[in-house]
């Protein structure tokens, strides 16, 4: 960073400082703007010897313009100018609004500002009525009013084409409010359908209950699962095997006849 040097204001510089002050600034600054146009000197001994003296100065030019401030805020403040720009679509500029047209219309209206004294956080780049604050003096501000208009002569008026506008918005919110609700409701309705399916694929046919471990069913209680399955092992049993007592007579009776 380059070393700054100490200067010795022997005027007011907006944002700067006033007559008598001891400031740091660039080198560059003090050497291209604040010496040749006589605002400061460099602050060495001899210089400083003067502070005394400006200041006093200061204080008496500070009650004057002070005074010729507040006397001006009378007829400025709330003042309207009016400033024709070309439109490129709707309410939107072609180019944009500064200081330095705020500061044109204003001389027209016969109000003499430096562009300094106005504040203006960002250029105006819309239609619109705007309220600007102007620094007549640092204690006393006053508001200007600025109307940015389109050039056109056919055009609609000013107060014509910010209604069209604020309804084409109104119009966009709403479509754009009514395509989200749409979209939720869409949403929702296949949600709804998939967890009833769900539902329905979990319900099963209960199962029949077991006894609990070491309960014998009650009498004359079978399932039909163990009662097939035991006919059918008799059915079986019986095809296999003689009935008793037959097939022991028949073999008495064959071996006699053999004797």
């Amino acid at each position: 960073m380059a070393k700054r040097t100490e200067v010795l204001l022997v005027k007011d510089v907006l944002k700067l400082g006033n007559m008598g002050d001891v400031v740091r600034v660039a080198p560059g600054y003090a050497r291209n703007y604040l010496y040749p146009y006589g605002l400061a000197i460099h602050a060495d001994g001899a210089a400083k010897r003067q502070i005394e003296v400006l200041r006093e100065k200061a204080a008496k030019n500070e009650t004057e313009r002070e005074a010729k401030a507040q006397a001006l805020a009378k007829t400025v403040n709330n003042t309207s100018v009016q400033i024709a720009q070309r439109v490129a679509q709707d309410d939107e500029l072609f180019g944009s609004v500064g200081t330095k047209e705020i500061v044109a219309a204003l001389a027209k209206a016969g109000v003499v500002v430096d562009g300094k004294q106005i504040h203006l956080t960002d250029r105006i780049r819309k239609l619109g009525r705007y309220a600007i604050e102007v620094s007549l003096h640092k204690s006393v501000k006053v508001t200007v009013n600025v109307e940015v208009v389109n050039s056109d002569p056919n055009a609609p008026s000013l107060a014509e084409t910010l209604a069209a506008v604020a309804a084409k918005k109104a119009e966009r919110e709403a479509a754009k409010k009514a395509e989200k609700e749409a979209k939720a409701s869409g949403a929702a309705a296949p949600e709804g359908e998939a967890k009833a399916d769900g539902e329905a694929a979990d319900e099963k046919p209960a199962k029949a209950e077991k006894p609990a471990k070491g309960e014998k069913p009650a009498k004359g209680e079978k399932s039909e699962k163990s009662e097939k399955p035991a006919k059918a092992e008799k059915a079986a049993a019986g095809e296999d095997k003689p009935a008793k007592g037959k097939g022991d007579k028949n073999d008495k009776q064959d071996k006699k006849k053999k004797g």
